[in-house]
C-alpha cells in the first residue's frame, strides 16, 4: 500500500462518518434527545461529558473503518 492509498482511505473514512452518523444533524438529535430524557435542557457539563463521548466514539469508528479497509481490503468482496 502506498502513501497515497492510505490517505486517500483515512479521508474516505474520516468523510463518510462525518455525514453520515457524526453529522450534525445526528448530533443535534442525539442532543435533543438527551434533553427529553432528562427532561431539562443539558448543563455545561453534561454538554461536555457528551461531546467527549461522541469523540471517543468517532475515533473507534474511524480506526475501525480504516483498519478494516486496510487489513481486511483484499479477503472482503
Amino acid at each position: 500500500m502506498t502513501k497515497e492509498e492510505l490517505k486517500t482511505i483515512t479521508e474516505s473514512a474520516f468523510n463518510d462518518l462525518l455525514t453520515q452518523k457524526y453529522s450534525s444533524e445526528e448530533l443535534i438529535k442525539q442532543i435533543t434527545l438527551l434533553s427529553e430524557e432528562n427532561q431539562e435542557e443539558l448543563n455545561p457539563n453534561q454538554f461536555a461529558m457528551f461531546l467527549f463521548y461522541q469523540n471517543i466514539e468517532f475515533t473507534k469508528d474511524y480506526l475501525d473503518k480504516v483498519l478494516e479497509e486496510v487489513l481486511l481490503k483484499d479477503t472482503v468482496k
